[in-house]
């Protein structure tokens, strides 16, 4: 199997694996800019912290659900920082490939709503 697919607009999209690195040097670079918000800054420093942390909500070593807490805490500080920071300042950070940049910040549909 290869580190990218096909989704059904035909662009090639790369794994979520593959987006870790990519999300670590984001990270990095937001918690060094000037123009980013404190608590931002803090939510980026808690989540470092919690991720390196030995304890979790849910241990590590129960099968399949063990990283979910931190897959969780993951998530929601990525919406929290999308939200909060301004979307020049993460383009700037990101780099080339905006369009899996503009994926992740695209808020999901609710069913029973249009846009």
């Amino acid at each position: 199997m290869s580190d990218s697919t096909k989704n059904p607009g035909g662009r090639k999209r790369g794994s979520l694996v593959s987006l870790v690195p990519r999300l670590a040097k984001l990270v990095y670079h937001l918690a060094r800019d000037p123009r980013v918000p404190w608590r931002v800054k803090a939510v980026l420093v808690g989540l470092a912290a919690y991720l390196a942390s030995p304890i979790d909500i849910i241990p590590d070593w129960i099968p399949v659900v063990g990283y979910l807490d931190d897959v969780l805490m993951v998530g929601l500080a990525a919406g929290y920082v999308l939200a909060s920071v301004p979307p020049e300042v993460v383009r700037e950070h990101w780099g080339e490939d905006v369009e899996v940049l503009e994926s992740l910040r695209r808020k999901p549909r609710r069913k029973g709503t249009q846009d």
